[in-house]
Parts: structure tokens; sequence; C-alpha cells
């Protein structure tokens, strides 16, 4: 019994260590979702997802404390509480896995929606992230140049190879909607996956703390 639990202690310490990498993942993953040519197109709610999982990631670094403690020092207290942090943890990321997933579908419209709001007021902002998203991505208004014409806008020379002197003839023939609904949907798809996998191994461990959170306690009652 005590060589198992010792097993248990030494597999929950690695665990720790594992959920140190996630946190990371999370922190990275949620900050690429968060890139500027993204997220002037999005609303609150689709950007609350990356920045739940940032948040998530950091707490990471603080539960791992609790386990890492708690699986060294043989402490009940401690285990039990990072065993219950890790469960919250986990729902949280399941929570958000869920509502990216169930957002999937709306954000096709929204998008389109919030492209033709950002390119007809101009704001000067706004038009920096258009240029470098126009250069980067090879294309040219939302649909194509014709929306710029459509506008009374002159074409922009972001919309043209080399920045030169561009017309709605020399542009790139392709919108940026179609690519920017790619790169909308492949990143929730990722936050939703990242979360819902990290979740499934903090699983494992939640169950390895509880599992050395009773044993402590049996030992202690013996004592």
């Amino acid at each position: 019994m005590r060589s198992s639990m010792k097993c248990i202690r030494y597999v929950l310490f690695v665990f720790n260590l594992v959920f140190v990498i996630c946190g990371l993942v999370l922190i990275v993953i949620g900050a690429v979702a968060t890139k500027r040519d993204l997220t002037e197109f999005m609303d609150n709610k689709y950007l609350s997802l990356p920045y739940i999982l940032i948040a998530v990631g950091c707490g990471i670094f603080v539960i791992a404390f609790f386990g890492c403690c708690g699986a060294l020092k043989y402490n009940h207290f401690m285990v039990t509480i990072y065993g219950l942090l890790i469960l919250l943890i986990m729902v949280v990321e399941v929570a958000g896995g869920i509502t990216a997933y169930l957002h999937k579908g709306e954000v096709e419209d929204f998008l389109k929606s919030s492209m033709n709001e950002s390119l007809a007021q101009q704001r000067k902002d706004s038009m920096k992230i258009w240029d470098q998203m126009q250069s980067k991505l090879q294309c040219c208004g939302i649909e194509s140049a014709n929306d710029y014409s459509k506008l009374k806008l002159k074409v922009p020379n972001s919309c043209c190879k080399g920045n030169k002197d561009c017309s709605p003839e020399s542009a790139w023939k392709m919108g940026c909607y179609p690519q920017m609904f790619e790169i909308a949907k492949e990143s929730i798809e990722i936050i939703g996956g990242v979360a819902i996998g990290i979740a499934v191994i903090e699983l494992l461990g939640c169950m390895f703390a509880w599992c050395l959170a009773h044993a402590i306690k049996k030992d202690d009652e013996r004592r």
C-alpha cells in the first residue's frame, strides 16, 4: 500500500510538470487568438475565450504549487485543495470548449457584418489593420476590390503587389473575408479542442490527487 502511494506521489509530481506545460500551451494559444488583425472584427463573446485560456494557463502555475508541495510533503489539506482547484479549472476549460463549439456557426455572419462596418467607418487604426491584412493575405476588400468602389473610396496600395499605386483592375482578385473566416474558424476550433484535451489530462491528475488525499487521511487516522 505504501509503495503504491509513494508511486502516486511521484506520478502526481510529474503531472504537475505536465500541467506547467499545459499552462504554457494555453497561454500561447490564447495569445495567438488575440492577434489584432483578427480581434478587430470579433465581438466580446468571442474575444473572451482566448482571455479565459490565458487566465487558466496562469492559474495552473499557482495550482501546481499546491500539487507539488502536497505530494512531496504528504499533506492532506494541500493535496485536497489541489484536487478541488484542478476540478474547477477543468470545468472552466470544458465550458470554454463547449462555448467555442456552440458559437462556431455564428462566426460567418458576424465576421462579415463587422468587416463591412469597419471598412465603411474608415477609422485610422482600423485601416492600418486592413493594410496589414491585405498585404499579408494578398486580398482586397471584403469580397473584392469593388467594395472600395461601392463606398467611393480609393483602392489602397496594400491591395496590390509591392504596395504600388493600385486600381480595382490591378488589385488582388480575392476578398479578405473568406480567408479571415477560415482563420477565425480554425482559431475557435483549436481553442475548443485544446481546452477539452487538457481537461482530460487534468481529470487524471484530479483522480490521482484524491487517491493520495484519501491515503494520507487513512495514515493520519492510524497515528
